[in-house]
């Protein structure tokens, strides 16, 4: 092999090479040897296996951790003066205008901790000083303006009484002009009522007073003057009035009481009259009370009839008492009641409708187009016939509904109103549904003649429900038509007649059958029973019975009926129904009413004469008094006191200056803590010194050039053994700071940089600001906040492998090998030139949502395979690398390194850096974009798969080990060892002239014509292999030209072998069953293979071996050698040769004294123990074996 070889295939490189990877990468491969023990045992390392700067974080040093404790915390103050000059000078304006000016205490405004509380107290106080200045500027004006106001208000003041003056003199005039006209109006009154009585003696004179309503005022007066002279009009006029009346009067009376004297005479003459004829109507009344007691015995006897008759066909089945009488009434008189209705009456001579006239035997009155959910009422008078419990029904007001709920025009109805309503209607419809029926609400209302309602009571009405058809068949034929008449009983219930198709569905009364045909299972045909006289005519009909209710409400409900006739009336279809008692009215004593007397005129005529009241006193408005001149108004003012806590905060940024607080970055990774200060206030106090003080996290390594060179207006000094860097302003910072203190001034931010050098640990930081030699020289010393940034494996003791902390995972990779059928055999046995599945594992997870950045990103990630390159050959081809997914990775780029030289110096730095030392040849996969990948892999924190399956090198035996690394932003970490064995395994050849007799013929005789067995003894596999046995075979390749093969051969297992299921075959089992034989006579193979089925059933927990014995027929003299292979999974073990002789025959000689016989030689048994000769010799004929046990050669 070349010692240098490169080859490229895409993007895959190869590197072929010998040599080792350079003395520093040389020392660091003895420490990957010891890795698990070297690292163990380190005390101060970390869950993650790191192979660069692996010590764990060391303790906070006691001024940190002090330092950390009091974060945010401040001592001392800084004064803050505050201007209140504009307040002065309002005061000063203020005492020039004669205001008086009272100065308060100081008010202190506290202390404030940052630059905005600063503010918004300097704003509290600048918007004080404003109230303030406007407080005494207003009082000052207004002050000014009451003297002006009070100056102008005298003047105002006399010219408004002068006013006053003129007002009061009117209003007197005004109130005596009224006061006068209401006595003489009172007076004439008075002189009015004494002239009525001197004419009438008995007259009647009232007197009352109208009070008229007047206020104290010349409006109110003039109108009460004007309403005082209508009064005394009226008065005038009602005086006259009565005069008339008053003599008329007395004229009536006087007549009145002549007429009454001729009546009294009449009225004595008529009672005597009257008191013969009532003894007449007691005979009478008497012969109707015998009448009414034989009707209740009828009616008994009736309903008595009807219980009994109630099963049989043609009857109610429900015994019930007709009480309603509504049958005929052919003189009523129709009008309708719904105005707008549509409504068209018929002439008498319209023959439209004659052939359902003469169907009804009743005249059309009128006919109406009743549209979709509309009602029309009307009325039916002057019946004559009908009643409900005795009581005459004078009139009905029937009330229809179009409750068709069709949403074509279709479901508009006409119909035809008779003249007699117990006919009622005939309906016209072209609905042709199915499913959706015509349907017409009906109210029927019963009125007397005084226009009452009648409601009907506990007394039934029952109403008859006749002729409801069910024709579901045209003609008898098949053609079904669903044509079906309903009738629901809205506010009754619905009573079967016994034998009737019409049944009770709830309160609806229909056949649910046919009922016209008896082809259809009708009992009758249609015109058997569908006519008012037959006798079954029940066959059609039901009735509905009614009580307890004010109305009477049914629905017609008919499918696919073009015209439907319904009549509402008392006729029900059975023979006999039991009517209600039919009465007579006894009659009344008649009374004698005397003619009553004229009454005699009581005198009427009165007058009433009105006086008013009087009027009020006028108030008269007083004169208004000169004002006052104004108080001397009082203001109040103070100054002021502030000092404050300036405010400074930290926050720690990666390299590119992305805040990472609180967040996890790479360990090495460059990164800043800034320590900024809030802008520091107007009119502060004068800096004369300035400190910054920072207790560094242990672990973070400070780059002292890079923070020197970042903050120039400083003198930096740093104790690498505290880990304490110090910062203290220069002069021109100061100089700065205190050029302009009315205005607020803006301190640079300081940058410390570093990295931090342990995986698994927090570095919290708090800086410290020193003002003026601190608080206890009367400066300031304020702590800042808390910052945070960890890397990477730090667990929670309670919570290993938190899923929701994916940064607590520990940082490392991870291997193990499984065999074909994908089960994990980490430290198991493994079978001659045998495949590893190894898989690999490159843990992201714990950098999921990484903050680091791009110096760190820049350093690289890799992941290195580092096999045992003279134990396994990589199947290459069959590499792959895919995501926790399963989705095949990119940008990764494999080299096969086989001497680190033939790296690029770039990934040379990388492992050296790493301190990763791979030994002897190895594989490398980089990230040719470190950004991409990281992105798609790291910060996601995506775990990725290596399946390099590599297989034993065919002649290898012993330990072989595999481990990985990778290098995660520069960093290296190892995985764990995956430690495996291959065994070596041993066969062998012997030869046996029986298989009981134990001795071995290799190197012997064996005579022409003689049987004999070659002894195949198999490899004894190990127990916990990591392989599953495909192949156990046998393969015997002889001399055919001095053996032939008789056919018979034997499988016997060689050792206890365990199954699956838990059985143990024992050793000596005769396993011929689950073997199998191929021979090639012509090229002298014979071949046994044990069946697949009884391989997939070995449990590779358990010890395997198998021996096979074949049964030879010697052919042939000369001497012949033979050796067998014996192949497991394609492995094949070649065994010892053995070698056997045949002399040619002897040819017939005289007889001669036979010599005396040779001793056999002992059989060569070597230092085999081999398989015992007496249990060989327990064999029956027949190869019967029984408890064969064996030991191998070592």
């Amino acid at each position: 092999m070349k010692s240098n070889e490169t080859k490229t295939y895409g993007s895959i490189r190869k590197i072929k090479a010998y040599g080792a990877c350079g003395v520093i990468l040389g020392l660091a491969a003895l420490a990957v040897a010891t890795a698990q023990i070297s690292y163990a045992d380190e005390a101060t390392t970390t869950p993650n296996t790191a192979t660069n700067l692996p010590a764990s974080q060391p303790a906070q040093t006691q001024a940190a951790k002090q330092t950390i404790a009091q974060a945010n915390q401040a001592q001392g103050t800084v004064n803050v003066t505050v201007d209140n000059s504009q307040v002065n000078q309002a005061v000063q304006q203020a005492q020039n205008a004669g205001v008086k000016v009272v100065q308060d205490a100081t008010v202190d405004k506290g202390t404030t901790n940052t630059l905005a509380e600063t503010q918004k107290a300097q704003a509290d106080i600048a918007q004080d000083q404003a109230k303030q200045k406007a407080a005494v500027e207003q009082t000052t004006a207004d002050y000014q303006k009451a003297k002006a106001d009070h100056a102008k208000a005298v003047e105002e003041t006399k010219q408004k009484n002068a006013q006053i003056e003129a007002e009061n003199k009117a209003l007197k005039e005004a109130h005596d002009k009224a006061s006068q006209q209401a006595a003489q109006t009172n007076q004439a009154v008075d002189q009015a009522k004494a002239k009525i009585k001197a004419e009438f003696p008995d007259a009647k004179v009232t007197e009352t007073t109208k009070e008229v309503k007047v206020d104290a005022n010349k409006t109110s007066y003039n109108a009460y003057t004007k309403v005082v002279e209508q009064v005394k009009a009226e008065n005038d006029k009602a005086t006259a009035t009565y005069q008339a009346e008053k003599a008329k009067e007395n004229k009536d009376i006087a007549a009145a009481k002549a007429y009454n004297e001729t009546v009294r005479k009449q009225n004595s003459a008529n009672k005597a009259k009257v008191d013969a004829e009532n003894k007449e109507i007691d005979k009478f009344n008497k012969e109707v009370a015998e009448h009414n007691q034989a009707e209740d015995a009828r009616v008994a006897k009736e309903k008595a009839q009807a219980e009994a008759d109630k099963h049989k066909d043609g009857y109610l089945s429900q015994a019930s008492v007709q009480n309603l009488i509504y049958n005929s009434e052919p003189n009523a008189t129709f009008e309708v009641l719904t105005p707008n209705s549509g409504y068209q009456a018929l002439s008498s001579d319209d023959k439209r409708y004659e052939p359902q006239e003469k169907i009804a035997q009743g005249k059309f009155v009128g006919t109406v187009n009743l549209k979709q959910g509309k009602s029309i009422q009307v009325k039916y008078s002057n019946l004559q016939n009908s009643s409900y419990n005795g009581k005459k029904i004078s009139s009905v007001v029937l009330t229809y509904t179009n409750k068709t709920k069709d949403p074509s025009p279709k479901a508009d109805l006409g119909m035809a109103f008779f003249k007699d309503p117990t006919k009622t209607f005939w309906l016209f419809t072209t609905t042709n549904s199915d499913t959706i029926p015509t349907e017409v609400g009906i109210d029927l209302e019963f009125f007397d003649d005084k226009g009452q309602k009648i409601s009907l009571t506990k007394d039934e009405a029952l109403i008859g429900l006749a002729s409801l058809n069910n024709d579901t068949i045209v003609n008898g034929a098949n053609a079904k038509r669903s044509s079906v008449e309903q009738v629901r009983v809205d506010n009754g219930e619905v009573i079967e007649i016994t034998g009737s198709s019409v049944k009770a569905h709830g309160n609806v009364a229909y056949s649910d059958t046919d009922n016209h045909f008896k082809s259809a299972g009708s009992k009758f045909e249609q015109d058997d029973w569908d006519t008012g006289t037959s006798k079954n005519r029940y066959y059609g009909s039901a009735v509905a019975k009614f009580k307890n209710v004010d109305k009477i409400s049914l629905t017609s409900i008919s499918y696919k009926r073009p015209t439907v006739w319904l009549a509402i009336n008392s006729e029900i279809a059975v023979p006999k129904v039991p009517t209600a008692p039919r009465y007579k009215e006894a009659k009344p004593h008649k009374t004698f009413t005397p003619e009553k007397l004229k009454e005699v005129p009581t005198p009427k005529a009165k007058l009433t004469l009105v006086k008013v009241n009087g009027v009020p006193t006028p108030t008269y408005k007083p004169k208004e008094k000169e004002p006052k001149a104004p108080t001397v108004p009082t203001v109040h003012v103070h100054d002021y006191k502030l000092s404050t806590r300036p405010q400074i905060a930290k926050a720690v940024e990666n390299a590119d200056k992305v805040n990472v607080n609180g967040q996890y970055v790479a360990k090495n990774s460059l990164n800043r803590f800034a320590l900024q200060t809030e802008s520091l206030p107007a009119n502060r106090t004068a800096y004369t010194k300035l400190v910054f003080n920072d207790y560094l996290p242990s672990g973070f390594k400070l780059d002292v050039e890079k923070t020197g060179e970042a903050n120039k207006g400083y003198e930096v000094s740093y104790n690498e053994k505290t880990n304490f860097l110090n910062f203290t302003a220069k002069k021109e910072i100061l100089d700065a700071v205190n050029k302009n203190r009315a205005k607020e001034y803006q301190l640079g931010a300081l940058s410390v940089w570093g990295r931090p050098q342990n995986d698994a640990a927090d570095y919290e930081n708090v800086f410290e600001m020193v003002v003026n030699e601190g608080h206890s020289k009367g400066g300031y010393t304020r702590k800042s906040n808390k910052v945070l940034i960890h890397t990477p494996g730090k667990q929670q003791p309670n919570k290993p492998n938190d899923p929701k902390n994916p940064n607590r995972d520990p940082l490392k990779p991870e291997k193990h090998n499984y065999n074909a059928a994908g089960k994990l055999v980490d430290g198991k046995e493994m079978l001659p030139e045998g495949i590893n599945y190894y898989v690999s594992k490159w843990t992201n997870r714990p950098n999921k949502s990484d903050k680091s950045g791009k110096e760190a990103i820049a350093k690289g990630f890799a992941y290195i395979e580092d096999y045992q390159d003279d134990a396994v050959t990589p199947l290459e081809s069959r590499f792959q690398v895919k995501d926790a997914q399963g989705k095949a990775v990119n940008g990764l780029k494999m080299y096969h390194v086989l001497d680190c030289k033939t790296l690029s110096k770039a990934l040379n730095d990388m492992i050296d850096r790493s301190g990763i030392s791979p030994k002897g040849a190895f594989y490398m996969w980089v990230a040719e974009k470190p950004e991409e990948f990281y992105k798609a892999y790291v910060q996601t924190g995506m775990d990725l798969y290596f399946h390099t399956p590599m297989q034993n090198k065919k002649g290898f035996t012993g330990k072989y080990t595999n481990q990985t690394f990778q290098v995660q932003f520069g960093n290296g970490y190892y995985s764990n060892v995956v430690v495996n064995h291959v065994p070596e395994l041993k066969v062998q050849k012997r030869v046996y002239n029986n298989l009981g007799d134990g001795q071995n013929l290799d190197g012997k005789l064996i005579k022409l014509g003689d049987k004999f067995y070659y002894y195949l003894d198999g490899a004894t596999l190990p127990s916990d292999r990591g392989e599953a046995l495909k192949e156990y075979r046998f393969y015997d390749d002889f001399d055919e030209k001095g053996d032939e093969f008789t056919g018979e051969y034997k499988a016997i297992a060689g050792v206890d072998i365990k199954l699956k299921d838990g059985s143990v075959i024992k050793a000596g089992t005769d396993l011929s069953q689950y073997a199998e034989l191929k021979y090639d006579k012509a090229k002298g193979i014979a071949e046994i293979s044990m069946k697949q089925d009884f391989l997939d059933k070995i449990d590779n927990a358990s010890e395997f071996d198998v021996d096979a014995a074949i049964q030879m027929k010697r052919i042939a003299a000369g001497t012949f050698e033979n050796t067998y292979k014996n192949v497991v999974n394609g492995h094949e073990i070649v065994s010892n040769t053995v070698k056997t002789t045949t002399p040619e025959p002897e040819k017939p000689q005289p007889k001669t004294p036979a010599p005396t016989a040779q001793k056999p030689a002992l059989p060569q048994t070597g230092t085999a123990s081999g398989i015992g000769l007496s249990v060989l010799g327990m064999i029956l004929a027949g190869f019967g074996l029984f408890g064969l046990k064996k030991h191998k050669e070592n």
